[in-house]
């Protein structure tokens, strides 16, 4: 995780060179702050972490509930409350809250209390709207349901129901924007001047880069902000300009590098619990890394999904740290259960 905020810091610094130079430095705190929270958890007793799961949740629910009252408006969505300058954004701990709620409801075998309890933030963070950060609460509740020993032939049924219905919302349940966003990544060259602007940009500063890039801080579509917002969801056409295709094989292989010890360390956990947490918790953070570096190359369409530890943001950051936490802290007991 530090090699990552450390290559994250350096293309942040790049990315708001001239302008949002202020950004960079809120960043250097953010990480400082998220890699202490880290330790943090690792302190936290197991039954402590199960028992307050509850009043986590419900905690998030009411923020998430408050925000569509109080939120600060930010391109006609409401998802981030400020404070003294600085902005919270409810969604993030939102998904924290259901990473540790649910695997205490299904390793009790609650199949249909975990399905309810997620559908209520899901529906108050699309309220908001957020598309992307919805499908990634779905997603949190799928890996969970998949990694526990509960019957699966609820979730086939309701898998089924999902599809057959996924016409009808993509008619009457998406706002116009974000049916535009999806019809864009079919047809980017209709949408060229509108949605699918920030994609194309992205795609061509990437393939500018070619296999070693142009060099760090000398990419001229990031310099001249060619893409839009570069510093969040688009990072990954700063890190293709400057690093070239060996620099975004680089990030996939510290990513992939992750997964493959937690993997690793899963098989070994006895707890289900812990298992499903981190099951979870693993999940969410490939869903991200997947969807933003897709979305940077055009592969899929843009819902705003951050890439962890690399794109600014302090709630995100903060979230993710204490999740990579959680998983550390799943390691730690399976390497004693392994003893025992």
């Amino acid at each position: 995780m530090s090699i990552l905020m450390l290559f994250g810091l350096a293309t942040l610094r790049s990315a708001t060179y001239g302008e949002n130079e202020q950004l960079f430095t809120r960043q250097i705190v953010w990480d400082i702050a998220g890699f202490s929270l880290m330790f943090l958890v690792l302190f936290i007793k197991d039954r402590t972490i199960r028992n307050f799961s509850i009043i986590l949740y419900v905690f998030s629910v009411v923020l998430l509930a408050a925000l569509l009252v109080k939120g600060t408006p930010i391109g006609g969505s409401k998802r981030w409350f400020r404070v003294m300058g600085f902005s919270f954004q409810p969604s993030d701990f939102a998904k924290l809250s259901l990473i540790v709620l649910l695997p205490y409801l299904l390793e009790k075998r609650w199949f249909w209390r975990s399905f309810f309890l997620t559908v209520v933030p899901a529906v108050l963070i699309f309220l908001e709207p957020d598309l992307g950060t919805t499908l990634s609460v779905g997603l949190i509740w799928l890996f969970a349901v998949l990694a526990s020993n509960v019957n699966k032939k609820p979730l086939v049924i309701l898998l089924i129901l999902v599809l057959v219905f996924l016409p009808v919302f993509f008619f009457f349940g998406l706002k116009d924007y974000q049916r535009a966003r999806i019809l864009s990544f079919l047809n980017p060259e209709e949408y060229g001047e509108s949605y699918s602007y920030n994609v194309l940009q992205s795609i061509h500063a990437i393939g500018a880069g070619g296999l070693f890039g142009a060099g760090y801080m000398k990419g001229k579509a990031n310099l001249m902000g060619y893409v839009p917002v570069s510093y969040t969801d688009f990072i990954v056409s700063v890190i293709g300009e400057e690093f070239g295709f060996i620099g975004i094989v680089f990030l996939l292989s510290l990513f992939g590098l992750l997964f493959f010890e937690v993997s690793r360390w899963i098989l070994n956990v006895k707890d289900e619990y812990w298992e499903i947490l981190m099951v979870s918790a693993c999940g969410l953070i490939w869903f991200h890394v997947f969807e933003n570096v897709s979305m940077n190359l055009g592969l899929l369409p843009v819902t705003g999904v951050p890439l962890p530890f690399i794109s600014y943001g302090g709630t995100s950051t903060l979230v993710f740290s204490i999740l990579v936490g959680l998983i550390l802290k799943g390691i730690a007991l399976a390497r004693v259960e392994k003893k025992l």
